[in-house]
């Protein structure tokens, strides 16, 4: 009985030293996400990119799945679970709602503004605003023709009634709860 043991320990071993490697390795990827190099920056790649998941075929919860964590990888390292969690929701609900829309038989949903520009730096933290942000929601007909539209205020939307806040870990800038 010994002998069939023996393998174990080397084996937990060798866990044991990688296990630190493994864990400094996802730190660091953690800690690089895609933030921005300004604040600027990280508040418009993140609005591209918001853009480019509306826009994708959302159906796949794979698919969704890969676009939420692309999202959680806007906002600060220690705030990304979280991030998942929500865009995940969001993704899966938008994907519902744009199948079988109240009104035509599919629906989009459009961002766009002008620029981003940052009113208040302090350090490490800064709050951005979108300029002449504004969320376009559109229902189709079966032919692709506007049955119905509605726009509305960005800000309204992402409950940032004054501005993203930003706060710049290591070198590069992300989105933070607040």
């Amino acid at each position: 009985m010994r002998p069939q043991r023996f393998w174990l320990f080397p084996l937990l071993l060798v866990l044991l030293l990688l296990l630190p490697a493994c864990t400094a390795e996802l730190a660091e990827e953690d800690l690089v996400g895609r933030g921005g190099p300004t604040p600027q920056a990280a508040v418009e790649s993140f609005l591209a990119t918001l853009n480019e998941a509306l826009q994708a075929d959302l159906a796949d919860e794979t698919a969704r799945r890969g676009w939420a964590e692309r999202l959680a990888s806007y906002f600060a390292p220690s705030e990304r679970a979280d991030q998942r969690i929500v865009f995940s929701r969001m993704l899966a609900t938008y994907a519902q709602s744009a199948a079988r829309p109240v009104y035509g038989s599919t629906a989009t949903v459009q961002i766009t503004y002008t620029g981003a520009e940052v009113i208040k730096r302090q350090g490490d933290r800064a709050v951005v605003r979108v300029v002449d942000g504004q969320v376009t929601l559109q229902w189709l007909d079966g032919e692709g023709q506007v049955v119905r539209e509605r726009t509305s205020a960005l800000t309204t939307l992402m409950g940032q009634a004054e501005g993203f806040p930003v706060l710049r870990v290591g070198g590069s800038w992300f989105i933070t709860e607040g």
